[in-house]
């Protein structure tokens, strides 16, 4: 499948969800339409080096911040349960911000020419 990081912007479909239900809490999901144009990019090399580097980054941010999270809320008093689904919930928040971020700042980078070592 060549255009499969286009289907990012189905996520976005969560903030529909949210005006329908009427939960502002699922309105941030608005910014993933912007994934959608990858259904229009031709992949090559360095786009999907791009890719697996900003997932990389997304991937070692959500462990740190799920880790953290949840050890944190469980020292300080909170059920298991609780210390968990919020760690989780942070970790997975942080994890599409950081992805997002890298994707575009690789991308950037690769449109200007410079180096994204």
């Amino acid at each position: 499948m060549r255009y499969r990081y286009g289907l990012l912007g189905f996520l976005s479909l969560i903030g529909v969800v949210g005006l329908i239900i009427e939960e502002p809490a699922f309105y941030p999901f608005f910014a993933f339409v912007l994934f959608f144009e990858y259904f229009f990019i031709k992949p090559d090399e360095m786009f999907l080096e791009n890719m697996r580097k900003a997932a990389s980054w997304a991937f070692y941010v959500s462990l740190l911040v799920t880790t953290a999270g949840a050890c944190c809320l469980a020292l300080f008093g909170q059920t298991a349960e609780h210390a968990l689904r919020q760690g989780i919930g942070w970790g997975f928040a942080c994890s599409l911000i950081v992805f997002s971020c890298t994707a575009t700042y690789f991308e950037w980078k690769d449109s200007t020419g410079a180096s994204n070592d």
